[in-house]
């Protein structure tokens, strides 16, 4: 403390200011200050008084200088909420969205802004009860506190927020009923409580007579009973989501509600014939499925509703012959009726040219009429046994693919983490670097096609200053009910920090809304981190003098000071790490003797890696990225090894390293890189060398190896025995977590072992079954939907991924490429014209002739598979180990007779380029915005 003392002291006296003359009032000062010390460090500097040197985020009232905003969403912060938060008196709008590290109970101080109107604390690691003290915050117009691990019931002092208009508790662990408190919320527009273990039968009062309701979103919990009667008093609501829960019935009164354009029901105990909503004529979205109807035939009243875009009533007990006029509704895109025994011949010859998918999957049609161009499914009907000869692959599981607007020009050749800037004319090129995340819609009243697409970029360029044109946001769609979302600086590389931060701002308001769209959640990408941005700090040229000689003076003062006594903590530091190595490992309070359970992992010391490494020379370098470096290098014993080495600034935190070292030291497969041993000192891992590299090096050519079909097979079957080994053998099970080609490596003989647990957590039952809520973490492009969307991780999570590394294998394009998402592609080449399509357009030329179909359509089947939007119905990574190794079984002797006759043909001198990309051996700390591998 004195040593801090003194160093305020050289910078106040270099600078000649005098501190007593701050332009923020003293009291909202030295809560902020108390904030970044809490925070340090951070991806933001503040530095100056917060008002006159307009810190990041802050934003002060220019008549009393008082903070009255703290915006910093996606900013990296690490810690928990600071007691001197509510030192803030004056706030009026608190966002700290989307940090994920930013962990701990909301602190009783946090109540104490009485001023407080706008909470965001979306996306963060945020856990226990939500206090009662919630009710002190009678200003309160919104609260997001989706996306965390809050548990136990809603406060009853819920009922103090009068003036609440967006009420968002959703992807949480509370439980509990409803509180008839809820009912005093009468300027309430949004209710966002869904994915929570909210039960019980929701009683009746909760919904109150004109309150103005437009969103009422409670699928995905576990009420039951009877949907309560007042729910008729929501005159204006727009979208009701019921859904995946156990309600009994519905009443009356929900026909009353004529405004509503999205509904749905599905996956419930309703019980009697289908739901008859043919009053709501405005609806355009209906799912009515998986319920326990009555048997019966396809409701008439059905026909009247010509809004329609989607119909979803799978399993729903229908029966008997479909009408042909239900396909002629002109706006209906899209039909769902799998799962039902409805028959006779399928009549399409009335299909409205808008119609774009049409899923009759496990039904008994015996013919079809009628030329239809969408994706037609009818796997599991009795016409594909009698008919091989169906159009769009109708009996292999036809799919569709969104009318998306074109994707900007990827033409420019711009470097990693950068793209093509849409807004450049079209004769020159700005590679830029946008502000960008994903966007998941929890609720929809269109499907997510063109126009979808181009009314949300007019309500970005409309909500967002910054914006003048629509060609700077890039919406892609990437599923269903999904898109990645980019924001473009208008015709130059970069966007300011502190621009970038007011859209993420802005965004996370909830202020930017699509009517005609539906509600959504956006996770970004990151913090903004442009590589080299040129920000404008605002001082002049004096003034950025003086302050670097101020600094010069204080670094010099500083080395003075310093030395003597850095140079004997480090000595008294060394002996400590000897004596106790593991002590800087574990939190305070724990055990500061504990080790990580290791079993066969040796202990290096940072003088035997320097020696091996000929002091980490650039002639030992193997690769490099954003974590640090990997080595090659020979240990005393004659064992080659590759030493990831983590720079300073991008270490993993002390849990993720000991996680790392514990996993690997106790799994011992084949198909596992095995962990040699590690370094404490500077957090090295020392692994098994592998010469030839990634399979995503492999892929693309970068390196000598020549990956033709049964090498590509063998990848295969190599890396999903690895992982079957982790989901089902391993003691205890663990999820990956982050399954990507470029942490699949080869060894000499090509044999393919799966790297890089950095990121593994285990599983929560026995054999990998069930799920784990953790924060989002992984790569873009190979993440599972469903894990980011509800943040509940399983073993079918890798299973997702592991699909789109199968299709990486077959076309040898990388996740996400040039704008187009690998998955997406597949299925359009497959709708447009089966398998020969997909041939012709996508498959990798190296093997296009090499692949039997034989062999090519069940991969291609597993694959889609593996990547199904709903983890359900995915098959495990057990299964798909023994579909792959049945597909290879053509090859005489297996996998291994395939092994033996195809020798490596690599040339034995040593590549041109390295090894390892940047993206091996990688510490994925979230979701990268980046296309992976780098």
């Amino acid at each position: 403390m004195k040593f801090a003392g003194f160093a305020v002291f050289v910078i106040v006296a270099a600078l000649h200011i005098n501190p007593s003359s701050s332009v923020t009032n003293e009291q909202d000062l030295a809560a902020l200050q108390a904030i970044q010390q809490a925070w340090a460090p951070t991806s933001f500097s503040w530095s100056g008084d917060p008002c006159e040197s307009l810190w990041l985020g802050v934003t002060c009232d220019p008549t009393s200088s008082n903070v009255i905003k703290l915006e910093l969403p996606s900013q990296s912060i690490r810690g928990s909420l600071p007691l001197q938060i509510g030192d803030l008196t004056n706030l009026q709008t608190l966002d700290l969205s989307y940090n994920g590290n930013l962990t701990g109970t909301l602190p009783l101080e946090l109540f104490q802004l009485a001023n407080l109107e706008e909470l965001f604390l979306q996306n963060c690691g945020l856990f226990g009860t939500i206090p009662n003290d919630l009710g002190k915050l009678a200003k309160l117009t919104y609260l997001a506190l989706n996306q965390n691990f809050f548990t136990g019931p809603i406060p009853t002092t819920v009922g103090q927020l009068s003036e609440m208009f967006w009420f968002d508790l959703s992807y949480n662990q509370m439980s509990g009923n409803l509180p008839l408190q809820l009912a005093n919320l009468t300027k309430a527009r949004h209710f966002h409580l869904h994915v929570n273990n909210f039960s019980g039968i929701i009683p009746t009062g909760i919904f109150s007579a004109g309150q103005p309701l437009v969103h009422l979103l409670l699928y995905n919990n576990s009420f039951e009973g009877p949907v309560p009667s007042d729910i008729g008093n929501l005159t204006a609501l727009d979208i009701l989501r019921l859904d995946f829960n156990q309600f009994s019935s519905v009443p009356d009164s929900l026909t009353e509600m004529v405004t509503v354009t999205s509904l749905q029901l599905d996956h419930n105990s309703i019980t009697g014939e289908v739901v008859n909503v043919s009053s709501l004529t405005r609806l355009q979205y209906l799912y009515l499925g998986h319920n326990q109807y009555t048997s019966g035939v396809l409701p008439s009243w059905l026909l009247s509703l010509v809004n329609l875009t989607t119909l979803d009533v799978e399993n729903g007990g229908l029966q008997g012959p479909l009408p042909a006029s239900l396909f002629a509704l002109q706006n209906l895109e899209i039909v769902h009726l799998g799962y039902n025994h409805l028959n006779g011949t399928l009549d399409l010859s009335l299909a409205s040219p808008v119609l774009v998918e049409v899923d009759m999957q496990q039904n008994n049609f015996t013919g079809l009429i009628g030329d239809f161009s969408g994706s037609l499914n009818l796997e599991g009907n009795d016409i594909c046994s009698a008919n091989a000869n169906l159009p769009n692959n109708a009996c292999g599981g036809g799919s569709a693919s969104p009318n998306l607007a074109p994707e900007p020009s990827s033409s420019c050749g711009c470097s990693s983490g950068l793209s093509s800037n849409p807004t450049a004319g079209s004769s020159s090129c700005v590679c830029s670097y946008p502000v960008s995340g994903l966007l998941n819609f929890t609720a929809l009243k269109v499907s997510l096609d063109a126009n979808a697409i181009s009314s949300m970029q007019s309500g970005y360029v409309e909500s967002i200053p910054l914006l003048s044109s629509a060609n700077q946001v890039s919406i892609l769609v990437i599923s269903s009910s999904t898109a990645t979302l980019s924001i473009f600086p208008n015709n130059k590389p970069f966007w300011e920090l502190s621009e970038a931060n007011t859209i993420t701002s802005l965004i996370s308001s909830k202020s930017i809304l699509f009517a005609d769209v539906g509600p959504y959640i956006y996770i970004p990408s990151g913090p903004y981190f442009p590589p080299g941005p040129s920000t404008k700090s605002g001082l002049g040229v004096a003034a950025k003098a003086g302050i670097a000689v101020a600094a010069v003076v204080f670094f010099l003062l500083i080395i003075i000071v310093a030395v003597y006594a850095l140079r004997q903590k480090k000595r008294a530091e060394k002996a400590e790490i000897i004596s106790k190595p593991f002590a800087s490992w574990v939190a305070k309070q724990e055990d500061q003797d504990a080790a990580p359970k290791l079993k066969g992992a040796r202990f290096f010391t940072l003088a035997e890696m320097k020696k091996a490494t000929n002091n980490f020379s650039q002639a030992q370098e193997i690769g490099a990225g954003g974590y640090g470096k990997v080595y090659k290098a020979t240990l005393p014993s004659g064992e080659q090894v590759a030493i990831k080495r983590s720079q300073a600034s991008s270490r993993q935190g002390a849990a993720e390293f000991k996680n790392e070292i514990e996993l690997l030291s106790r799994l011992h497969h084949k198909n596992l890189v095995e962990l040699v041993g590690f370094c404490f000192e500077e957090q090295m891992l020392i692994y098994e060398y592998l010469p030839n590299g990634t399979l995503r090096e492999a892929l693309s050519g970068s390196t000598n190896v020549v990956m033709d079909w049964p090498r590509r097979l063998q990848a295969a079957v190599d890396s999903a025995r690895g992982l079957a080994y982790l989901h089902t053998e391993a003691n205890p099970p663990i999820i990956h977590r982050d399954v990507k080609s470029s942490n699949i490596l080869l060894d000499e003989k090509l044999v393919a072992k799966v790297a890089d647990f950095g990121l593994s957590k285990l599983a929560p039952e026995e054999g990998g079954v069930g799920h784990v809520s953790t924060q989002v973490k992984g790569t873009l492009g190979y993440l599972d939907p469903e894990y980011y969307t509800t943040q509940r991780l399983s073993d079918k999570s890798d299973v997702y991924s592991f699909g789109v590394v199968i299709l990486e294998l077959i076309t040898s394009r990388q996740p996400i490429e040039h704008g187009r998402f690998i998955v997406r592609e597949v299925r359009s080449a497959l709708q447009r014209g089966g398998l020969p399509a997909l041939r012709e357009s996508l498959v990798d030329l190296k093997i296009e002739k090499a692949c039997p179909d034989s062999q090519l359509k069940p991969l291609l089947d597993l694959a889609l598979r593996c990547v199904e939007e709903s983890a359900a119905l995915r098959p495990s990574m057990k299964q798909v180990t023994k579909e792959l190794e049945a597909i290879v079984g053509e090859f005489e002797g297996g996998i291994e007779g395939a092994r033996n006759d195809y020798i490596p043909n690599y040339k034995k001198e040593e590549p041109e380029v390295p090894l390892y990309d940047s993206s091996s051996f990688q510490y994925s700390g979230g979701i990268s915005a980046t296309v992976e591998p780098k």
